[in-house]
């Protein structure tokens, strides 16, 4: 199968610049961890530059302009939360159990990324080409989590609710303790607290028996 070749790395070839392996990726490394730690408005792009160890014009040229920098390594950040979601569903274990790997899965990869969407998220009702595609990333996400709650749903680990409403707020929650958490507060305990919520508000006792082994048996996510 041939391999898509980005816009991007064409018009450096046609410029007679093959794109170097793996520069592409050590930038987008550095300027996540930057991202990741300060506001949007406080990241320069002299920052990157430092953190990769490349010249600056080696990075516009990847990157024309800040935005496509934070917005290449969001989209690439969801997607890589969508991959590592997939394969934590991808088990024999009960909807409920699969609830809580879901959790804490997703609390993990924002432990270290507290601002990371905090961008998108106040400009995401903007109809412009870069919100479509943040959508269109954040849906199929959303699939993942969506699918796991109806299959708990027909299992008799959740009642019947509207998956989709019930999706958003399962994020609704991780997004709060996480934005709000303390420097004391541990992950399996905030994992904890969320399943216990969520589940305690649509599980039935069945769901929440399978919940609360999981939960006392610290299963590994």
């Amino acid at each position: 199968m041939p391999v898509a070749v980005r816009h991007s790395d064409l018009v450096r070839q046609r410029r007679g610049r093959p794109p170097t392996p793996g520069l592409r990726e050590k930038i987008l490394r550095a300027a996540e961890s930057i991202f990741a730690r300060r506001d949007y408005h406080e990241v320069q792009m002299d920052d990157v530059v430092h953190a990769c160890g490349v010249g600056k014009g080696t990075v516009y040229r990847y990157f024309p302009s800040k935005q496509a920098l934070y917005l290449a390594v969001m989209f690439e950040g969801i997607e890589q939360l969508r991959v590592a979601l997939e394969a934590a569903v991808r088990t024999d274990a009960p909807p409920a159990s699969q609830i809580r790997r879901i959790v804490h899965r997703t609390l993990s990869y924002f432990w270290d990324r507290r601002f990371f969407f905090s961008l998108i998220h106040r400009n995401e009702h903007k109809p412009d080409g870069e919100a479509r595609e943040w959508f269109r990333h954040r849906e199929a996400l959303a699939r993942v989590v969506q699918e796991t709650l109806q299959a708990a749903m027909a299992a008799g680990h959740l009642r019947r609710v509207d998956a989709r409403i019930a999706t958003e707020m399962l994020f609704g929650m991780i997004r709060g303790v996480n934005r709000y958490r303390t420097e004391d507060d541990r992950i399996d305990d905030l994992v904890a607290a969320v399943v216990d919520a969520f589940l305690c508000g649509l599980g039935t006792p069945a769901g929440r028996r399978i919940a609360a082994r999981s939960v006392h048996g610290r299963a590994r996510a």
